[in-house]
């Protein structure tokens, strides 16, 4: 369990909470009302599937490259993406 503690990145920390939050809120939804409330609980659960494959490739790639490493470039990643939605802040002014 302690290794466990030492290899955790940012993807998998998100990636853990998403798919947490997802599936209650799926859960939520697939007890309303409507039909719309069903079907957005639906497609909820089908995007757990993409983020279960991004911690897959994230453990694997942390078993090959190391820790640090992996977080350097998920944070590089970040970064890139904050970056961009400051430029298209800016361009839409």
């Amino acid at each position: 369990m302690n290794n466990l503690s030492k290899n955790w990145t940012l993807f998998f920390v998100s990636g853990i909470l998403s798919i947490i939050a997802g599936i209650i809120y799926a859960i939520i939804l697939l007890n309303g009302n409507s039909a719309e409330d069903g079907l957005m609980g639906i497609y909820i659960l089908f995007w757990i599937l993409p983020v279960f494959a991004i911690l897959l490739i994230d453990r694997f790639l942390v078993r090959k490259f190391g820790n640090q490493k992996v977080n350097k470039v998920q944070f590089s990643f970040l970064g890139f993406i904050i970056l961009l939605w400051i430029i298209r802040a800016i361009a839409n002014l």
